[in-house]
C-alpha cells in the first residue's frame, strides 16, 4: 500500500520464453508417429543465461584460456560426439538437477503430441505439420506459464524459437502472441512477433538457451521412445544415465512435492491426445491430456541386466 493506504499494483513477472521442436519420433511400442514441443522459461529477476553461461564455461570467460575454446562448441543433443560436448551438456543437466541452482530460474515443459490419434480435418492438409504446431504451441506456452506463475500478471518480453521452417509459415510468427493476447487478461508482450535464433552461439549468446531445450527434450523423447547404442552415441548414455532419475519421476510422479528434484509445476511432460475422437464428440477434450507412460530405455536397461545374468 503507498502512504494513503491506496493498494499498488503488482509489478508484472517478466520472462523470456525459449523453444524448439522434435519432429516424427516412433513409438517403439505401438509404432504411433509422436512429435515434441519443449519450452524453457526464463523469470528476468532471476537470470537462467547467466548461470548457463557460467555452467558451460566453469565461470572461466577468459577467451585466451585453453578451456575457453574446448567449452565454447555448439551442443546439439543429436550431434553431441567429443568428451567436450558431452561434459558442457552434463554440467547443464546437473544444474537442472539441482534444486539450491535452478529451483526458481529453470522451468521446463515438455508437451508431446501423438500425429496417429489426431484428427486430419482439423488442420490445413497443404502444410499440415505447421498448421499442427501453430496451435499446440499457442496451448504449450499457456498452459506453461499458467503453471509456473499462476494468475499473476506476467509480461513475456519476449519468445524465441530456432530457426527453421515455423519462420517461413505465413501465421506462426505473430499469430500465437496475438491469440494469447486476446484470451488471457494476465499475459501481457513486448513484441508482437517471435524472433528466431541460429543454432550458432557463436552468432548470440542467447541461442545457449535454445541449446539447452533442444538437450534436455531430445534426453527426455530417448528415454521415452528408446536409444541406439552406437560408438558416436556414447557420450549420450551417460547423460541419459544422468538425467533418467528427473524424467521418471516427471512421467510417473508429475505431481510429487516432496520429490528432491522440487519438480512439480516447475518441470513436467504431458502427452496429448490419449485417444482419438471423432469431430463430433463434445467430450474429445476432456481428459485427453496426460502423464504416464512406458519408458523404452528404462525397459531396454533392465533386459539387459537380466541378459547378464
Amino acid at each position: 500500500m503507498d502512504l494513503w493506504g491506496n493498494e499498488l499494483e503488482k509489478k508484472p513477472i517478466e520472462i523470456n520464453v525459449y523453444a524448439d521442436e522434435i519432429i516424427s519420433k516412433k513409438c517403439p511400442y505401438l509404432n504411433n508417429n509422436w512429435h515434441y514441443i519443449g519450452i524453457i522459461v526464463e523469470d528476468l529477476k532471476q537470470p537462467l543465461l547467466k548461470d548457463v553461461l557460467a555452467a558451460r564455461h566453469c565461470n572461466n570467460f577468459d577467451i585466451n584460456s585453453p578451456f575457453y575454446k574446448k567449452n565454447n562448441r555448439p551442443v546439439h543433443w543429436a550431434d553431441i560426439s567429443s568428451a567436450d560436448e558431452k561434459n558442457i551438456c552434463k554440467r547443464w543437466f546437473q544444474y537442472i538437477l539441482n534444486p539450491s541452482t535452478s529451483s526458481k530460474k529453470f522451468y521446463g515443459y515438455i508437451l508431446g503430441i501423438n500425429d496417429n490419434n489426431l484428427n486430419k480435418e482439423e488442420f490445413d492438409p497443404e502444410n499440415n505439420f505447421n498448421s499442427k504446431y501453430n496451435r499446440f504451441f499457442r496451448s504449450s506456452v499457456k498452459y506453461a506459464l499458467k503453471c509456473f506463475f499462476g494468475n499473476n500478471k506476467i509480461l513475456i518480453k519476449n519468445i524465441y524459437h530456432e530457426q527453421g521452417q515455423q519462420q517461413l509459415h505465413e501465421y506462426f510468427p505473430w499469430h500465437t502472441i496475438h491469440t494469447l493476447q486476446q484470451e488471457e487478461h494476465n499475459f501481457h508482450f513486448e513484441k508482437n512477433e517471435i524472433e528466431f535464433l541460429p543454432k550458432d552461439l557463436k552468432l548470440d549468446e542467447r541461442s545457449n538457451l535454445i541449446q539447452l531445450c533442444d538437450c534436455f527434450m531430445g534426453a527426455t523423447t530417448n528415454i521415452i521412445h528408446g536409444f541406439e547404442i552406437s560408438n558416436r552415441a556414447k557420450y549420450r548414455i551417460e547423460l541419459l544415465d544422468i538425467i533418467f532419475p528427473l524424467v521418471k519421476r516427471m512421467i510417473h510422479e508429475p505431481n510429487n512435492k516432496n520429490s528432491s528434484y522440487l519438480h512439480s509445476n516447475r518441470i513436467m511432460i504431458r502427452f496429448f491426445p490419449k485417444e482419438r475422437t471423432d469431430l463430433g464428440d463434445s467430450k474429445r477434450y476432456m481428459n485427453q491430456f496426460y502423464n504416464v507412460r512406458k519408458l523404452k530405455y528404462q525397459d531396454d536397461k533392465l533386459g539387459q541386466q537380466s541378459f547378464s545374468f
